[in-house]
């Protein structure tokens, strides 16, 4: 068994092929990808300082993608990675060993959020508590074409927007103007939920992420035929799935609701593109409307020590294939 502990994002480099490796082996989401991981513990060593933990053996392979902050272990992402999870295949025992090696930090653990049921199982030793809710629009569920149907209102709103001169545009690249867009408002916004690109680091990693192809983002846009925005939404893509990560609005648009009408046009054409859309971290009635399930979350809060939870037996990864 060879345990090491990399407290660098530069340490990092050397674990790629590995992380890589190990998200092959199960459906991660896109917040377990090494590159986005790789760009956070960069960006953000400032405040959580990499302390990622690799166990080997010759039947196992798993990573801890954890942070050292003031006063607890969290995982890699500040918080800007709605969903978190450790990265293990093989022989229960070597996540057993990487454990054992992040518990000598005498720190508790915080994570925030496992997402569903299965995540949480593997989680189990830590105890894991409800946190809330994902809600989802699964293809499995309802076609394009039936989900137009269900939410006609919606349709009608998309019908009127393109009276008004708005077309629903897909950027793949190039996509600077409308990142910049997005989280410059943001910044400006006053809203009555917590607003936390009003923190200028975190509009930068976004923005250095999209720029730099770090992670696969889209930015679907409402414009003019001059070019004139009315609404933003980035999204987080995988091959399954299509993550609503963040939207804004033009206030001058208020009365048309952009944002709520593009959710829904971006739903029905990943629908119609055979992908599940994630509207990501929180219930809110507009996403609740067009959803049709809901993915629970969990937090991990500990008030003590990781040693605390670590006699407990394992026994939670399946061999890989």
């Amino acid at each position: 068994m060879k345990v090491e502990c990399l407290r660098s994002a530069h340490e990092l480099d050397q674990l790629g092929f590995r992380w890589k490796w190990l998200e092959s082996q199960r459906d991660y989401t896109v917040f377990q990808k090494y590159e986005l991981n790789r760009c956070a513990a960069e960006w953000f060593a400032d405040r959580e300082s990499p302390h990622v933990v690799v166990a080997e053996s010759g039947s196992g392979l798993a990573i801890i993608p954890a942070v050292r902050r003031e006063r607890e272990v969290s995982l890699i992402g500040e918080t800007l990675f709605d969903y978190r999870d450790v990265l293990a295949a093989g022989d229960t025992a070597v996540l057993d060993a990487a454990w054992q090696e992040l518990a000598r930090l005498k720190l508790p653990l915080e994570v925030t959020a496992l997402r569903g049921d299965q995540v949480r199982e593997r989680w189990g030793r830590f105890d894991p508590k409800p946190f809330c809710n994902a809600p989802c629009a699964r293809y499995q569920d309802i076609s394009s074409s039936q989900f137009v149907s269900a939410h006609h209102k919606s349709a009608k709103a998309s019908r009127r927007l393109r009276r008004q001169g708005l077309h629903l545009m897909r950027r793949s690249v190039g996509l600077d103007r409308y990142v910049n867009w997005v989280y410059r408002r943001k910044q400006e916004w006053t809203g009555h939920s917590e607003n936390l690109f009003l923190d200028p680091i975190r509009q930068e990693f976004m923005q250095h992420v999209a720029k730099h192809g770090v992670s696969d983002c889209k930015a679907w846009t409402y414009e003019t035929g001059d070019g004139d925005i009315a609404a933003v939404l980035i999204t987080l893509e995988s091959p399954r799935h299509r993550h609503f990560y963040t939207i804004h609005h033009d206030a001058r648009w208020e009365q048309f609701s952009p944002g709520q009408v593009m959710i829904f046009d971006v739903t029905r054409e990943s629908l119609a593109e055979g992908l599940d859309v994630d509207y990501m971290t929180g219930e809110y009635p507009y996403k609740n409307r067009i959803a049709t399930s809901k993915v629970p979350l969990y937090r991990i809060q500990g008030t003590e020590p990781m040693s605390k939870y670590l006699h407990q037996t394992a026994g939670y990864l399946s061999p890989a294939a």
